[in-house]
């Protein structure tokens, strides 16, 4: 695992913060967020969700881990073709 940076760190807490008032406390979705707004950190996915975990359990609110389908899955979930 890659220590991160405490930049990293800080926004990480407050996008657990933020999600709070939303419960339960989507994870996934808070670490693909947090990933995709600092791609400068070259930071793996599993070290940033292991982190946005530990910050989320510690606010005592529900944890929900689940992935926001992309563009290309719903598509196929709805039965469309992306080839033309």
């Amino acid at each position: 695992m890659r220590p991160l940076s405490q930049e990293l760190k800080n926004r990480i807490s407050a996008a657990v913060a933020a999600a709070r008032t939303a419960s339960p406390i989507n994870v996934v979705e808070i670490a693909q967020l947090v990933q995709s707004q600092n791609p400068q950190e070259n930071v793996a996915f599993e070290d940033i969700l292991s982190y946005v975990l530990d910050v989320a359990q510690c606010t005592g609110e529900a944890i929900l881990f689940e992935r926001q389908p992309s563009t290309a899955e719903v598509a196929q979930m709805n039965g469309a073709s992306l080839i033309s």
